[in-house]
């Protein structure tokens, strides 16, 4: 499982620090390796002291962390963290010491420079503001200071995104590979980010007024688990930024702290959880050569449902580009898909049928999957009667000729339709299982 190292402050609201960390990363169905840095006293209105965690007492979570994840032999290449991210660091001791054990560490590091709470409280002494600039700005992948940050280190003032376009030049020439200063406190073209890294993108997002907890640290985690999912810098903003106005949007209606699954019955959470995870294991063993022109998507159903307002799939569809999968989907429930029918059909037949997936079709993958043991059914579309849905007409078709439900049914297209193969099984769990086995026998 894909995880990411977060050494950041423990905010006993829940809101921010590590806990706004965790979330988003679990959003992405990555594991979080948390170290506190910081311990605060705060709530949802106040800030009203915080203490560093002594420095050797770091150094021993980093060091139990970076062994079993880094350097022990029987850890596999996916069990170790795929990036890093930084939050508040406490003191310049600390700062200088995390910088240097994570340059050997050989990871994407991503720093948010937090250097005053959300209420105001200053964060940073003039020693740790110098840590910064000289020794983990120059080991990082990438900073994310929002304008009023961006203002501070720089010295330049900072609002909007022309003055925000100098001040990532010279935060840039800092050492980081690239500069990320969000636009959210500007006075004027709020709501545009600068990105930098030699180029220089305007990455605009709707204004949103809401009193939101947090927003600092699940954007930059957001992004390091992108980019520990192997994305480039920006593709892995550009995605994090995705994730992240959804999750505002959400969290404005519902509260003041940031939140990526609805307000869902423990039934449908369980259910979006199982999604959210399964996406991720997708992209991470998913070959780009089974990606549907239109994209593939995965659907998982309530039981007993018969309608799409009980079956969870992805809201953006799974895309290839170049030779990766990537998706800027996340798990949402009565959103109507092909594919939901055919898991609506499946479970006119076998109700524990209930999760499905399409994948491109070829000639020479159905019959390997044949050969390998699967279960096959097809249909042509070309006996549909008229003023019938084709998918969940086709998938019974198939169904009912073979007189069970399959591992797959398959079609060969139409006019302006796609040949088209769809894995049926009764979970996530067992879909990816099939995947896999399909992937094998691929290679």
């Amino acid at each position: 499982m894909t995880s990411v190292l977060c050494i950041a402050g423990l905010d006993p609201s829940g809101h921010a620090g590590l806990s706004a960390d965790i979330r988003a990363l679990e959003s992405l169905g990555i594991k979080a390796l948390p170290i506190a840095s910081v311990l605060t006293v705060q709530n949802s209105n106040s800030f009203s002291e915080f203490q560093p965690v002594p420095l050797e007492l770091i150094k021993k979570q980093l060091v139990a962390v970076l062994e079993d994840r880094l350097l022990t032999p029987r850890e596999t290449k996916a069990d170790k963290p795929g990036a890093a991210k930084l939050g508040i660091l406490g003191t310049a001791e600390i700062a200088v010491y995390i910088a240097e054990a994570l340059s050997e560490a050989n990871i994407p590091i991503i720093t948010d420079p937090v250097l005053s709470s959300s209420t105001g409280y200053s964060l940073v002494d003039k020693e740790l503001m110098d840590a910064y600039k000289n020794d983990i700005f120059p080991v990082a992948s990438i900073i994310t200071p929002n304008s009023h940050e961006a203002s501070v280190i720089t010295g330049l003032e900072v609002t909007d995104p022309e003055s925000a376009k100098i001040a990532c030049q010279h935060l840039y020439e800092m050492g980081p590979k690239a500069v990320l200063i969000k636009g959210g406190h500007f006075a004027s073209g709020r709501g545009t980010d600068i990105f930098y890294d030699g180029e220089f993108h305007e990455l605009k997002s709707q204004e949103i007024d809401a009193d939101i907890r947090g927003t600092g640290c699940t954007l930059s985690s957001l992004i390091a688990g992108y980019m520990a999912k192997g994305l480039e810098t920006v593709n892995a903003v550009k995605h994090a930024k995705h994730d992240f106005a959804k999750a505002f949007m959400r969290s404005s209606q519902h509260g003041n702290t940031m939140t990526f699954n609805e307000s869902l019955s423990p039934e449908k959470a369980e259910i979006w959880h199982s999604v959210n995870k399964a996406k991720s294991e997708i992209l991470d063993i998913m070959p780009s050569s089974l990606i549907a022109e239109v994209g593939n998507n995965l659907v998982f159903a309530l039981p007993g449902v018969n309608s799409p307002d009980g079956i969870c799939s992805l809201d953006s569809r799974l895309l290839a580009k170049g030779n990766h999968v990537v998706t800027l989907g996340m798990p949402v429930f009565g959103r109507k898909s092909h594919v939901g029918r055919v898991v609506l059909a499946a479970m006119n037949h076998d109700s524990n049928m209930r999760c499905a997936m399409n994948l491109r079709y070829s000639d020479k993958l159905v019959i390997q999957l044949e050969k390998s043991g699967f279960k096959i059914g097809s249909f042509s579309r070309a006996e549909q009667p008229e003023d019938s849905s084709s998918m969940e007409w086709g998938t019974g078709k198939a169904i009912s000729d073979l007189g069970y439900v399959p591992d797959a049914v398959f079609d060969m297209g139409g006019i302006g339709k796609e040949p088209m193969i769809r894995l049926l099984a009764h979970n996530p769990e067992e879909l990816l299982v099939k995947l896999k086995q399909v992937v094998e026998v691929m290679s």
